[in-house]
């Protein structure tokens, strides 16, 4: 190989090594391809998206009902009358759908009934206050941003985004209640507006939309609360649930219990559970759960909490029942609070539901009362109205019996409280209307630090002595509830005997000498 052959060999080799080290450069600079789709799939395009809708042809036209002026005015307000009657808000023919409400006034959410009507039915599909079918209880104004339904300008500011379709017509009423505040006034002002869709063909699968409010003050003892109670073939998607407590501390340790139906299908965990809470309530907002109001944990605190099953609605077929326990954490036995509970549920149906009582007045508007669904044992003597004839204590002249309140689980509320401090007794003066052999029952409390009772009834002992002592569960309920002791073949003579209790022992696990009586019942044998 000439010189000049060898020289043009080794440029080429040159210019190859170059050309790999710039190749190999750029791959390290640029070590991933440039991205790109595969092919998509043949066939119908439907694009994925939410937001997509917005970007296709929309098949309604739309338009609204409003409080506006039809002289042109500046106030485009509505004044609704005090003295009951339903005004109409809207009466639009179908076919079409609501798809949202707006209403604004000055007063709580409860000085106002809503109605709706579908079909020219004559009785309503919703009917509810105000403040309560938009997602706030008790009559309180307070902020909600959840999904359907949005409350703003604290409180004050009411929308919802419930879609409420119909084929024939909608009829949409407002109503003032016998409120306190429209006690003394003629009307109410309200703001408002209605939009909806018009459609040019019936829906054929149509689900008419419903709303209901109920109201329990107070719950029956021994059985749970009832939300909701549908006949139909539906889905659930949501209540709104209002509580007033008659006890202290942490109302909710009851479980939601719900049934479709016919078959138990839930049972929840505890109150806050169900809302999708926990660790008791606070207050917050979110898209399908939240508790606008909570005013705290003392007898009279108020409670609203919603629940939205949009993402999750709960079929039923047939029927559909929500229930609650009411269960105060102070009480070891559910269905024990006497707290009120409203409730507004939320649901569709194929057919217009049949009828239900009614929505007149509102218990909550009624003076509030603390010892509503106060209970007693049937046929008792309360211990705390019993006179007290004698007593003495190891702790002095300041021990003596005590008429202590303790809810929710005692007769009456109170019982007749003693500390003999390691000796001591007293004596009950107890009303017989016959003489004769009885039987007696005594209803002792029981707690860790109770002692041991004997019961001498006119100077003979009535029976062998009651250990009242039990180690409760050290957390919030201090005394447990009571227990019937019964002593039998007891002689009682007609007028005033002389029942005495004597606390000289207790069970070594005990921590002191306290006792407590909530009642005495006397069976004559």
């Amino acid at each position: 190989m000439n010189k000049k052959k060898k020289a043009i060999l080794l440029q080429l080799m040159a210019i190859l090594v170059v050309s790999s080290l710039i190749i190999l450069a750029q791959k390290m600079l640029n070590p991933v391809a440039a991205p790109g789709p595969v092919a998509p799939p043949p066939g119908n395009f439907s694009p994925y998206n939410s937001m997509a809708t917005l970007a296709q042809s929309q098949n309604y036209s739309a338009s609204r009902v409003s409080s506006y002026k039809t002289d042109g005015g500046p106030r485009d307000n509505f004044y609704i009358p005090t003295t009951g009657e339903e005004i109409d808000l809207a009466n639009i023919k179908g076919p079409g759908a609501i798809t949202h409400i707006w209403t604004t006034h000055r007063d709580d959410g409860r000085n106002l009934i809503l109605r709706c009507y579908w079909e020219g039915n004559s009785h309503p599909s919703v009917e509810a206050p105000l403040g309560d079918f938009f997602g706030v209880a008790m009559g309180i104004n307070a902020e909600v941003s959840s999904y359907p339904i949005q409350v703003s300008s604290e409180g004050r500011s009411r929308n919802c985004w419930w879609y409420m379709p119909f084929n024939k017509a909608a009829r949409i009423t407002i109503s003032a209640t016998k409120s306190p505040e429209n006690r003394d006034r003629e009307d109410v002002s309200l703001y408002f507006y209605i939009d909806y869709q018009a459609y040019a063909k019936p829906l054929k699968d149509i689900h008419y939309f419903h709303a209901r409010f109920q109201e329990t003050d107070p719950p029956q003892r021994g059985k749970p609360v009832t939300l909701l109670d549908v006949e139909g073939d539906g889905h659930f998607v949501g209540v709104v649930m209002g509580h007033r407590a008659r006890a202290p501390g942490w109302f909710g340790e009851g479980d939601d219990i719900i049934t479709v139906d016919g078959k138990v299908s839930f049972v929840g965990t505890g109150t806050e559970d169900y809302f999708s809470d926990a660790w008791g309530f606070r207050v917050f907002s979110d898209l399908y759960h939240g508790v606008p109001a909570l005013e705290g944990r003392e007898v009279g605190s108020r409670l609203s909490a919603y629940r939205f099953h949009i993402v999750d609605p709960i079929p039923f077929r047939k029927s559909f029942k929500f229930d609650i326990e009411h269960w105060p954490w102070i009480s070891p036995w559910p269905n024990t609070g006497r707290g009120y509970y409203s409730s507004v549920g939320y649901w569709y149906q194929k057919t217009i539901h049949k009828q239900w009582s009614r929505l007149d007045q509102l218990i909550s508007h009624d003076e509030w009362n603390p010892d509503k669904g106060r209970w007693y044992i049937d046929n008792a003597l309360e211990a705390e109205d019993l006179g007290v004839a004698g007593f003495s204590s190891q702790l002095g002249e300041h021990a003596r019996p005590a008429i202590h309140k303790e809810l929710p689980n005692l007769s009456g509320d109170h019982m007749l409280f003693f500390d003999s401090g390691g000796e001591g007794e007293f004596t009950l003066a107890v009303p017989v209307d016959s003489a004769g052999k009885y039987t007696v029952k005594v209803h002792f409390v029981r707690a860790p630090d109770f002692g041991i009772a004997q019961v001498n009834v006119n100077g003979v002992a009535a029976g062998p002595a009651a250990d009242t002592y039990l180690r409760t569960d050290d957390l919030t309920r201090p005394i447990w509830p009571p227990r019937a002791y019964v002593f039998s073949g007891v002689k009682l003579e007609k007028g005033l005997n002389r029942f005495n209790f004597r606390v000289d022992s207790k069970n070594e696990a005990s921590d002191g000498y306290k006792l407590g009586i909530d009642c005495l019942v006397l069976e004559e044998e």
